[in-house]
């Protein structure tokens, strides 16, 4: 297995001698390479040291963590952030596409974000990841999603996506005067995202936006049609909340 280099980017002294010391007692190949206490520090460690990852603290003095990938033309490694307590930053972080860790710290997840590294496709985090979380903030109406595909991100505005679909671990995503989409992630990951923004698990593998329902179709087992003039069956589990939240009174 290769080694994994990395750098520790975190202002809170004994929060990084932990993260240091789980890494090099726990992780195997893996080598911290520098530490670093805010974002300018980081900048130079990085551009000494050339890591293929770092691990960046969200709230630091000065400058958030997010305005990292400023200081670069071209990102070429790979970021796990860490936070302590902003839900907006885990909801800023998934939806481009990001990892992160919640603090303290835990050995189980941290080895689970490594792993994750590990198997990802061989693709870097792009700047537009980064700056995709400034965009969503100053304009909550026009969030936009990154989808993971083998050969980097799809940048899609939420609001344009009709449907998301199971296939085995990938999910296939439907949107609105585009191309279908597929992505290397399941879609129980992106039902723990999408959700905040009114979308509607009704079957097991799907996954659909209210907004672009056309029709309903009454029976034991009801049917939605979709915009895209796709028949949905909603699941036996599913009929009575979904009827009681949104469809009939």
């Amino acid at each position: 297995m290769k080694i994994i280099t990395c750098i520790i980017i975190e202002d809170e002294v004994d929060t990084r001698k932990l993260l240091k010391s789980l890494l090099e007692d726990y992780c195997e190949n893996v080598q911290v390479l520098a530490e670093a206490g805010n974002v300018q520090e980081g900048v130079a460690m990085i551009k000494k040291h050339q890591p293929q990852l770092v691990f960046l603290d969200i709230a630091m003095p000065k400058e958030s963590g997010f305005s990292l990938y400023k200081y670069f033309d071209n990102v070429n490694f790979e970021v796990i952030f860490t936070t302590a307590f902003s839900q907006y930053a885990i909801k800023a972080l998934k939806l481009a596409a990001l990892d992160y860790l919640m603090k303290p710290i835990n050995l189980e997840e941290l080895m689970e974000s490594l792993d994750r590294f590990r198997n990802q496709p061989k693709k870097l985090t792009t700047k537009e990841n980064y700056s995709l979380i400034d965009k969503n903030a100053q304009n909550p109406s026009h969030q936009k999603i990154a989808l993971a595909s083998s050969d980097g991100y799809t940048f899609v505005p939420i609001n344009s996506i009709i449907r998301c679909q199971s296939e085995k671990s990938y999910t296939l995503f439907i949107i609105k005067d585009q191309e279908d989409i597929w992505t290397s992630r399941n879609l129980g990951e992106y039902v723990t995202i999408l959700q905040q923004y009114g979308f509607k698990r009704v079957h097991r593998s799907h996954l659909i936006n209210p907004t672009y329902v056309k029709k309903f179709i009454r029976g034991k087992s009801p049917i939605l049609i979709m915009d895209d003039n796709t028949e949905i069956r909603i699941s036996v589990a599913n009929r009575d909340t979904l009827l009681n939240q949104f469809f009939i009174p």
